[in-house]
C-alpha cells in the first residue's frame, strides 16, 4: 500500500502542480489581455492626437501658402510696376530725343537760313524792319521751341 500511496500521492502532486502550472498560464493571459486593452487605448487616444495634429498641421500649411500666394502677388505687382515706370520713362525719353533730332535736323537749317538772309540784307534790318524781323524770327524760334516741347 505503501506504493499506491506514494504513486497516489505522486499522482496528486503533479497534478497540483500542473494546476499551478495552468493558472499561471491563465494568470498571464488575464494579465496579457488587460495589457493589450490598455495598449489598444493607448494607441487610439495617441491617432487621435495625431488626427488632431495634423488637421492643425494643414491649417498652417494652407495659411502658409496663402501668405506666400500674397506675398509673391505683391512681388510680381512691383516688379510689373517698377517694369512699366522704366518703360514710360524710356518712351518719354525716345520722344524728346525724337522731337530734338526733327528740330536739329529740320528745323534748325531753316533757323539758320533765315539768320544768314538777315546778314545778307543786314542793310534793311538796320532800318525800320529789323524790329519786325526780330520778333519774327525769335516768334519763329519760340514756336518751334514749343513745338517740340509740346512733342513731349
Amino acid at each position: 500500500m505503501g506504493n499506491s500511496l506514494d504513486a497516489r500521492s505522486a499522482r496528486e502532486a503533479l497534478i497540483v502542480e500542473a494546476l499551478r502550472g495552468v493558472d499561471t498560464v491563465l494568470a498571464a493571459a488575464d494579465a496579457v489581455g488587460e495589457r493589450l486593452s490598455a495598449s489598444s487605448q493607448r494607441l487610439e487616444s495617441a491617432a487621435a492626437g495625431l488626427t488632431a495634429a495634423g488637421t492643425v498641421y494643414s491649417a498652417e500649411v494652407a495659411q502658409l501658402t496663402e501668405a506666400t500666394k500674397k506675398a509673391l502677388a505683391d512681388y510680381i505687382e512691383r516688379r510689373a510696376s517698377a517694369a512699366t515706370t522704366q518703360a514710360l520713362a524710356d518712351h518719354r525719353k525716345a520722344m524728346t530725343d525724337a522731337a530734338t533730332l526733327a528740330f536739329a535736323e529740320q528745323l534748325a537749317p531753316a533757323v539758320r537760313d533765315i539768320a544768314r538772309q538777315v546778314e545778307l540784307h543786314g542793310s534793311l534790318v538796320r532800318t525800320r524792319l529789323a524790329p519786325l524781323l526780330a520778333t519774327l524770327v525769335l516768334g519763329a524760334v519760340l514756336g518751334i521751341g514749343s513745338a517740340a516741347l509740346w512733342m513731349r
